[in-house]
């Protein structure tokens, strides 16, 4: 139960906080903000607490659900404390995405091309730290048929991209402090590297490990 309290207790924080904002907020309000901090997507005020508290939910459902219905379920004992650190990292993110979203209705400069690379810089990098210690699984992780095949693979394959979240981490926060223009590419270029190399690392090391 104790694991519980946290992803519920942020995700009942956050829909009290908007129920009490609610009345309060405009009509229609921004959701989303581009690179240069720019609100570039809305939404009436309704359906924005539904959207982002909803991904919260779906999340903490996931926290709950995933572990008992995954095939390889017996591997989650070894990493318990990992997934459920990762998750909450990630549950964060969207709360001070909340936050902000609810900041932004009320009339607030919230300097979202700041706020927004720091965050999601920051979970990459913890991300990074605690990837190499997840198990084969079929719900989190870089899970290709290679990996999923492969014990060794998927160790090898963890290793690497634990310290490519870190890297690509460190680079989209230290973009929060450079131009628009450079804001955009570090991120979405960390973004396509943590995914393209390890996919394609793990191809490779799979092929060495069969020897073909």
């Amino acid at each position: 139960m104790k694991k519980h309290l946290f992803p519920l207790g942020i995700t009942l924080l956050t829909l009290v906080a908007w129920l009490i904002a609610l009345p309060h907020l405009p009509a229609t309000m921004p959701i989303h903000w581009g690179a240069n901090g720019e609100a570039d997507g809305f939404a009436t005020k309704i359906n924005a607490m539904i959207l982002t508290v909803g991904i919260m939910v779906l999340i903490y459902f996931i926290i709950a659900f995933v572990p008992r219905i995954d095939p390889r379920k017996e591997n989650y004992k070894y990493f318990s404390k990992t997934y459920n650190i990762l998750l909450n990292a990630v549950l964060l993110l969207f709360f001070f995405v909340n936050m902000s979203t609810i900041l932004q209705g009320l009339g607030y400069n919230v300097p979202m091309s700041y706020i927004a690379p720091i965050m999601a810089g920051l979970v990459f990098i913890i991300i990074g730290n605690y990837l190499q210690r997840v198990r084969s699984n079929y719900f989190m992780g870089i899970r290709t048929p290679w990996t999923l095949s492969n014990e060794t693979v998927w160790k090898k394959t963890h290793r690497l991209s634990g310290k490519l979240f870190f890297i690509g981490g460190l680079l989209i926060l230290i973009s929060a402090f450079l131009p628009d223009g450079y804001r955009s590419v570090i991120m979405w270029g960390s973004i396509v590297l943590c995914v393209a190399i390890p996919y394609l690392y793990s191809y490779l090391a799979y092929k060495k490990e069969m020897n073909m």
